[in-house]
């Protein structure tokens, strides 16, 4: 029954068994817990229905708070009781061209009504930000289905359509500007479903929804994909079969020359088309890998054909064998050192694709691409497992990173002491505060770290940029580079300062940096920060979960005291007093920017 939230949906389905959906994901375990506000200027009810779901398929559990009708306004300019008692962690404003109350005002241009409607969204956000320091998603707006000017309507000074455009425009400037305001971008799937689809005139007038059923589960599909990438839950990784999905026919029987692939026929350019978004993912941080049962010789000359835009350098990983595909898929994420549940897999085999969801239980991400080559693209973007909200330059050299990795691994091999590689390795480390270069990357890395993570704290971008040149706070990154090669920013750590002691709330590392020793350069100047600001007691706590077992003992292997215990957390206690603070001598400091 949960396939029926994978794309392409059936919205008359998942609304006659969404109870009973709902029942069966409950059952997970561990899940993360989040306050939603909902603030709607139409009906929302079935809204929030939906968005449980699809966030619950996530392991993502969610608390609802829905504004009266109407009233998304009033709720937040007013202080209403109960939302401010609700303390939301996501506020997601509901709103469609019927709350646009200057849009039919013929005698004003389209520039002054926007501007109008947009003040008032900004006091709603302003305060928001103020109030709350929560995430906050807001709709910009569909074009209107009915125009009754025409087509003049897109270049008339005063017209609605005009209107929007200009709207949508402001919404998304002040978004680039903002670290807590998210486009939920309906003006595109309005586009994408189509405007006579999007709208149901009966539903509206029935029960005032200003969206039809299935678009509905479409933008609460979208929304859910959102607050997974706030929370860091977007897939990472891309593995790909290579025969009839990345070109026509089998490169094992049909040779280079025999496969299709190219613009010399339509299903031929329909593969080329894929490669081409294949390589965007790669280009702005998507790891791409190759699983496929073949010779692996066969496989890597597909790669020679002349039309072929994806190369062998484009994948981090490449398993062509005849080994069982799930096995290769959990050699992979071994490899390049990621979690299963960061994987999507696209093969056009029906039953490779059924094994690989049994084998993983949904870890695994497999979207339903049939066996239609011309609908491949379609239904991978449309799936939107890659959402993200913000790119930080990490993305983008992502691939850089794990290929760097490749030769470190490489190069470990011919060292019999590990201390004598790590050396070999010439590391050099940036550590230093918080500052607004790389805050993005900051809160993307605290956000989407599960395994080095000692409190599984998740925070908002405005969390981190207040910590900048906070008195009360010691806030530090660090970034990490050796003979190899970047590895950019790989280290968070975070604590609060009480009168003479200091507690540690956050730290997390990549896992790509695992046994490197950064741990000890970064708490290091960590603790020599405190030391500085006369902090005498230094307390760090662990938090257990499915993945952080890896960091159960750190606090105790730097020298910590294990102190009590509350519930699953357990204390830690370093009196700074009696404590000489080492160097590390397997890697050197460099000035920070």
């Amino acid at each position: 029954m949960l396939e029926l939230l994978d794309y392409p949906f059936d919205p008359i389905k998942i609304l006659r068994k969404k109870n009973s959906i709902k029942k069966e994901l409950l059952n997970k375990k561990s899940p993360i817990n989040k306050k939603i506000a909902i603030l709607g200027g139409t009906t929302t009810h079935e809204v929030k229905d939906q968005l449980e779901i699809f966030l619950l398929k996530s392991n993502i559990k969610a608390e609802f708070y829905e504004s009266e009708y109407g009233q998304y306004y009033e709720s937040v300019i007013f202080e209403e009781k109960d939302l401010y008692d609700f303390e939301p962690d996501i506020i997601y404003l509901h709103v469609s061209v019927e709350n646009l109350k200057s849009l039919h005002d013929s005698k004003r241009t389209s520039e002054t009504k926007a501007e109008e409607e947009f003040e008032l969204l900004k006091s709603i956000w302003n305060k928001l930000i103020n109030d709350f320091n929560c995430e906050i998603i807001q709709d910009n707006f569909e074009v209107p289905q009915f125009r009754s000017l025409g087509n003049f309507d897109s270049s008339s000074p005063s017209s609605i359509t005009r209107t929007i455009h200009i709207l949508n425009e402001m919404i998304s400037q002040f978004a680039i500007q903002s670290a807590n305001l998210n486009i939920c971008d309906r003006n595109y799937l309005s586009s994408k479903l189509g405007l006579s689809v999007w709208k149901d005139y009966s539903l509206w007038l029935s029960a005032k929804y200003s969206l039809s059923y299935k678009a509905i589960t479409n933008l609460c599909y979208t929304l859910s994909k959102i607050i997974e990438s706030k929370l860091g839950l977007s897939k990472k990784c891309l593995i790909l079969d290579l025969d009839n999905t990345l070109w026509g026919g089998v490169i094992g029987d049909d040779g280079v020359d025999g496969i299709i692939l190219g613009r010399d026929t339509p299903i031929g350019e329909a593969y080329l088309d894929l490669h081409l978004y294949l390589k965007e993912l790669k280009n702005r941080g998507i790891i791409l890998a190759v699983c496929s049962k073949n010779d692996i010789e066969n496989a890597k000359n597909g790669f020679k054909h002349p039309d072929s835009v994806l190369k062998l350098s484009d994948f981090t990983a490449f398993k062509a064998n005849w080994d069982l595909k799930t096995k290769n898929i959990y050699d992979i994420a071994e490899e390049i050192n990621i979690g299963i549940e960061s994987i999507v897999f696209l093969d056009d085999n029906p039953v490779e694709r059924d094994l690989v969801r049994k084998e993983f239980n949904g870890s695994v991400s497999v979207p339903e691409i049939g066996n239609d080559i011309t609908l491949y693209r379609e239904i991978l973007d449309a799936s939107q497992l890659f959402t993200i909200t913000s790119i930080s330059l990490e993305d983008k050299n992502r691939n850089t990173f794990y290929e760097n990795d490749k030769k470190r691994e490489k190069a470990i091999k011919s060292f019999e002491d590990y201390d004598e590689y790590l050396k070999s390795l010439e590391m050099k480390a940036e550590v230093s505060s918080f500052n607004k270069t790389y805050i993005n990357r900051i809160t993307q890395l605290t956000n989407k770290t599960n395994q080095f993570n000692l409190t599984t704290l998740r925070v908002s971008q405005h969390d981190m940029e207040s910590a900048i040149d906070n008195p009360s706070k010691i806030s530090l990154y660090a970034r990490l580079s050796d003979k190899f090669g970047e590895n950019g920013l790989v280290s968070v750590i975070q604590g609060n300062i009480e009168e003479n002691k200091l507690f540690i709330d956050l730290w997390v590392m990549s896992c790509r940096v695992f046994k490197r020793t950064l741990e000890n350069t970064i708490i290091y100047e960590f603790l020599k920060e405190a030391k500085s600001r006369n902090i005498e007691y230094v307390y760090g706590k662990y938090i257990p979960t499915e993945k952080n077992k890896i960091v159960s003992e750190i606090y105790e292997e730097l020298g910590f005291s294990r102190i009590g215990q509350e519930g699953d957390v357990t204390i830690f206690e370093l009196c700074l007093d009696k404590y000489d603070i080492p160097e590390n001598l397997n890697i050197n400091l460099k000035e920070s920017i």
